[in-house]
């Protein structure tokens, strides 16, 4: 018999729908995370890296915070679950939007395979 837990693999592609989802956590107003943050727009370089956010006059000690709290204002919705697969899904997108690009000399080594 086999114990423990499961991982769950966040998977980018979900989280690309999700985060365009103006749907997400039962959104109410039309608005997606993609309507404020088009390609990554906003997020900063080092979103993954911080230890304390100040969003909307308020302090949070997790990304997952700050997204709930996008959920709930903007968007007109209720919080995900901070551990859940959703919330896994749309972070592991928004680390694609935030990634620093390969210096140009790594980029044309990249793109000349």
């Amino acid at each position: 018999m086999m114990t423990g837990t499961l991982v769950y693999a966040a998977s980018a592609d979900k989280g690309k729908a999700l985060f365009e989802s103006p749907t997400l956590g039962g959104g109410t107003t039309g608005k997606s995370c993609n309507t404020c943050h088009d390609s990554g727009k906003g997020l900063g370089s080092d979103l993954f890296e911080r230890k304390q956010f100040t969003f909307m006059n308020m302090d949070k000690k997790t990304l997952a915070d700050v997204i709930n709290i996008c959920i709930e204002r903007p968007m007109g919705g209720k919080a995900i679950d901070p551990q859940g697969e959703e919330m896994q899904d749309v972070m592991a997108y928004m680390k694609t939007l935030t990634a620093k690009p390969a210096p140009k000399k790594a980029r044309k080594q990249i793109e000349g395979c």
